[in-house]
């Protein structure tokens, strides 16, 4: 098994340089658009309540000035422009990861600590992969490695999403999700309904239903779609076919709980089956990318740094969350955004999973 999984980690995943260049594209895209969160706000907690959990911050019992969060703050949004437009992407993966990790680390010490931070780790770890030999402002060339490097960051990024569902299943699975005398999912919607008085979307719905096979059916299923996760990697189509189901559930909870994972939708983006995709469609998608990001325009993409950060940091203005947001303003409704979010990615992967079978019966 150890010998078939280290060969799986260089043979499992052949992207094509266009795919990889174009998730560097839109991964930095989507970080832009989802927005990073300011943690000046921990610069006026006090010394003396500085006692961090066991973590790179172990070592001091100091509170940093403002004007390190702020740095921190513009410095990140800087790394995941020049990430954007092609300019030594690596380099600025590794420098945003350690702002993020040290910002994140003091923000969670004082606060409560969620789990966002996985679904920012393709940054790193794709960043030791060749996503910047096309579709850029400052090419790299390509290397006879390149053909190992395509494969493992995308492998173990599976391996740690995958193991990151499958602790979730675990904790179901020790606090009682199995046990028949209890529907735990039931009993996490009446919180959510008359708990936290969340009554919309399919709130009404789910409230009507009293069919005890139903609610425990609910944590069966969930218990089983999170623990298999802990061996879907191995396959890749079933890994890509597990994150289609995910998707479906990620878009239950939203209707049922109100919670959203749109956070998550630039991991998954990752694992598209590039193939599964019209031939003509990437071609003309090919040709748009390959129009706007050419190297004889690259004052052209240091222009557009400069005057995206001067917008943020003299209006606060961060362009694309900015615009994205009055679009969805003209639906009135708070739910437009991860609705389209969610319920296009879920159709997007349903279209693509039905190509599958036309792709292997014709």
């Amino acid at each position: 098994m150890i010998e078939k999984i280290k060969k799986l980690i260089f043979t499992s995943y052949h992207p094509s340089y266009e795919f990889l260049a174009f998730y560097r594209i839109f991964f930095s895209l989507y970080l832009l658009w989802m927005g990073l969160s300011n943690a000046n706000w921990v610069s006026r907690i006090p010394n003396s309540a500085m006692h961090p959990p066991i973590s790179i911050l172990s070592f001091t019992d100091a509170v940093p000035p403002e004007w390190f969060f702020s740095g921190c703050y513009y410095g990140m949004y800087l790394c995941l422009l020049l990430i954007l437009i092609g300019l030594k992407p690596r380099v600025f993966s590794i420098l945003y990861m350690i702002m993020y990790i040290m910002t994140s680390n003091y923000a969670f010490s004082f606060g409560k600590i969620d789990h966002s931070f996985v679904y920012v780790l393709p940054i790193i770890f794709m960043a030791f992969s060749p996503w910047n030999t096309t579709y850029s402002f400052f090419p790299e060339l390509k290397r006879e490695t390149d053909v190992l490097s395509k494969s493992w960051p995308m492998f173990l990024l599976s391996m740690l999403l995958g193991f990151g569902i499958f602790t979730a299943g675990l904790a179901k699975i020790l606090g009682g999700w199995l046990n028949t005398d209890m529907q735990s999912t039931q009993v996490f919607f009446y919180q959510y309904r008359y708990g936290v008085g969340w009554h919309d979307l399919m709130s009404d719905f789910y409230d009507k239903i009293n069919s005890q096979f139903f609610w425990e059916m609910l944590d069966y299923c969930t218990v089983f779609f999170e623990s298999i996760f802990l061996v879907a990697f191995l396959k890749p189509k079933f890994f890509r076919f597990m994150i289609w189901i995910t998707l479906f559930f990620h878009l239950n909870v939203l209707l049922m709980f109100n919670i959203s994972f749109t956070f998550s939708i630039g991991f998954y983006a990752l694992f598209i089956p590039t193939d599964l995709i019209p031939s003509n469609f990437k071609a003309k998608f090919k040709h748009t990318l390959q129009t706007i990001f050419q190297p004889k325009y690259k004052i052209v993409g240091i222009v557009f740094v400069i005057l995206y950060l001067l917008l943020l940091i003299i209006f606060d203005i961060n362009t694309i969350n900015y615009l994205i947001s009055k679009f969805f303003e003209l639906f009135e409704s708070l739910y437009a955004f991860p609705l389209f979010v969610l319920g296009g990615a879920f159709l997007f992967g349903t279209y693509l999973f039905i190509r599958s079978f036309r792709k292997y019966t014709s």
